[in-house]
């Protein structure tokens, strides 16, 4: 049985002009996710990941350096002896030197390749927590929506209420006309039915603070006709499976840990480039001229750190033991989730038995009201004992409509608890 319940609620200009507009449960969903300032972030990290991969490509590009130096030393390189007919020349103290150093990068065992896919596995990492805060919206949303389908249900049934009571009111207002009913009948009424729109005027205060979450949430506008109905009966199924945001967090963490790891491994692996260096300086390479002189040399250099105290290999145990905590997270977090959904499993089966045995205490207290509305007429029992009737029946027809709304939550939670 589908319950509708009317809410106020402005959405757009174009549902404004639209007598009513059912907005569902999945529409808020998605409305509440669109809105949510943190989901602008996913857009950012993509433009952060693509900046850092640029950066690392450029490892393998040619890379340039202008170097300069002055120096003075205390003392030069001498002939010990003379040689008849040959000047010999001599070095100034003061040498001079700027040169141009361009280097390529020819092999780096890996490392740029590694770092590339860490940058990856991070970015991903960081989408995801974003993935988590918006499924906190989520459920955030969901308790709002059917905390305010839970305040309309109240409201209905309060009115229902006064409706009755005026019923019986306008009968005895004859009575009382005619002498033979005391109009503190009426009044007493007339009180029950004040205490009803009380009760009509905080379910309809509860409404509006969740309607104002919603508002909050979606981004919408809380001053139109809007309808909210009870969502369909979701499927509770018992299958194993959970789809959390959180469990795929901790994949990707642990997936970036071994990423981490294969990145450390090359540390230790050789590096091998070419260079160029041209220059201009006192002396040049022929330190026989001391003048200033262009020069250039290129080659090959290999780069390879033979020691490190072990830096490698107790980074590899710091990784292995983050491991093992990531690895703990994910059984306590997959072991309380599990808790959560036997808890949640347990509350639908006694949702489920209690609505069994709601619509049949409807109907007797239904009756029972019937029957004293009928003697208060005839004047056989007091206005006490019918208002007695009255508030049981008022009682059962919300309990019917709590348990049902409820056990509607219940079913979407099991669903959201394991990730779906």
């Amino acid at each position: 049985m589908k319950y509708v319940v009317w809410v106020w609620l402005l959405a757009t200009t174009q549902l404004y002009a639209q007598d009513s507009t059912l907005l569902t449960l999945e529409q808020c969903q998605q409305l509440a996710r669109e809105h949510y300032p943190l989901l602008r972030q996913k857009q950012v990290l993509d433009s952060i990941l693509k900046l850092q991969v640029k950066n690392t490509n450029t490892a393998y590009l040619p890379q340039a350096e202008l170097n300069g130096q002055a120096t003075y030393q205390s003392a030069v390189t001498e002939f010990p002896f003379k040689v008849p007919g040959v000047s010999i020349p001599e070095f100034s103290k003061d040498q001079y030197r700027a040169t141009i150093d361009v280097k390529q990068l020819l092999y780096d065992g890996g490392a740029t390749r590694q770092q590339r896919e860490l940058q990856t596995i991070q970015q991903q990492t960081e989408q995801q927590k974003v993935e988590v805060e918006l499924y906190k919206v989520k459920q955030q949303i969901t308790q709002a929506y059917f905390n305010a389908l839970l305040a309309a249900e109240y409201i209905q049934a309060a009115r229902l209420t006064q409706q009755d009571l005026q019923q019986r009111i306008d009968r005895l207002n004859a009575g009382v006309q005619n002498g033979t009913v005391l109009p503190s009948n009426v009044d007493m009424l007339k009180a029950e039915q004040l205490r009803a729109s009380q009760q009509e005027i905080s379910a309809d205060a509860s409404r509006s603070a969740n309607l104002a979450v919603i508002q909050l949430l979606t981004g919408y506008e809380t001053t139109g006709a809007v309808k909210l109905s009870l969502p369909a009966a979701a499927q509770v199924t018992s299958t194993d499976t959970l789809n959390r945001p959180e469990l795929q967090l901790y994949q990707l963490q642990s997936a970036a840990l071994n990423q981490q790891a294969r990145l450390t491994a090359t540390k230790p692996l050789p590096r091998i480039s070419a260079f160029v260096q041209g220059g201009y300086g006192r002396p040049g390479l022929n330190m026989l001229k001391n003048d200033f002189t262009p020069f250039y040399l290129g080659g090959i250099r290999l780069n390879w750190t033979l020691w490190n105290w072990r830096y490698n290999r107790t980074e590899q145990n710091i990784l292995r033991l983050q491991q093992q905590n990531i690895n703990q997270q994910t059984e306590t977090f997959t072991l309380n989730t599990r808790v959560q959904l036997a808890q949640q499993q347990t509350e639908i089966g006694r949702l489920q038995q209690t609505l069994e045995k709601d619509t049949e205490i409807l109907t007797l207290r239904a009756r029972v009201k019937d029957a004293s509305a009928a003697q208060l007429d005839n004047g056989v029992i007091t206005v006490h004992d019918y208002i007695t009737d009255l508030n049981a029946v008022m009682q059962a027809r919300v309990d019917q409509s709590t348990h049902q709304v409820q056990l509607a939550l219940a079913r979407i939670n099991y669903q959201l608890i394991k990730g779906y």
